[in-house]
């Protein structure tokens, strides 16, 4: 197994509560798209979520700075950590502009997008579990759902996009501020994306 100790475990622990942090991000999302109108207290909420996800960020380069042995090379412990954490960024940045923009309104290109972050998040969380267990094959499947999930959103963001031009002329702002919440949401899965690629790679060094 990657991770046979104690001490390995903490480091299977914060990848995990990192991932699981995600999770937590992106049901919060969730929610403020379906209830937009709490525009004025969720996105606090899951500001406080993404500083809990830096501090285990930081907690985990301070476990690699103090370990004389890893379970992973060290750079590539710290490239997971931190593509995590840059997915519950991206989530905490689109929940920003609910508030910035005080939107009240949402449509089901923004419901499809938080559903699919949702679900790249819960796929991270079963991907570390099968990191920690050394289950390599297993992993090279749960990272093509992830990136199956990230065409699912590229595939939503060409059709909203489509969608919003039809109207632009109509409502230049709506258009605006629309357009940046698609691109900013969509970005968001390419975060999750990277994750994936980030595994991968680690992945094929212990194949």
């Amino acid at each position: 197994m990657l991770f046979q100790n104690s001490k390995d475990q903490q480091f299977y622990q914060l990848l995990r509560a990192a991932a699981e942090n995600s999770v937590e991000a992106a049901q919060l999302l969730n929610q403020l798209i379906a209830e937009p109108g709490r525009h004025t207290d969720l996105p606090a909420v899951i500001k406080e979520v993404e500083k809990k996800g830096d501090n285990l960020t930081h907690d985990l380069f301070g476990l690699i700075n103090k370990s004389f042995v890893t379970p992973l090379e060290r750079e590539d412990l710290a490239a997971i950590g931190v593509a995590i954490d840059s997915v519950v960024d991206g989530i905490e940045a689109a929940a920003a502009r609910f508030a910035i923009y005080k939107i009240t309104e949402t449509d089901r290109f923004l419901k499809e997008f938080g559903a699919t972050l949702r679900a790249q998040c819960g796929e991270l969380v079963a991907t570390i579990d099968l990191l920690a267990g050394n289950k390599l094959n297993a992993i090279h499947d749960q990272l093509v759902k992830i990136n199956l999930l990230e065409n699912q959103a590229d595939d939503t963001l060409r059709e909203a996009l489509s969608t919003l031009y039809a109207s632009a002329a109509q409502d230049p702002v709506r258009f605006f501020v629309t357009k940046e919440m698609y691109d900013t949401l969509e970005d968001a899965t390419d975060k999750a994306e990277d994750v994936a690629n980030v595994l991968e790679g680690v992945i094929m060094k212990h194949a």
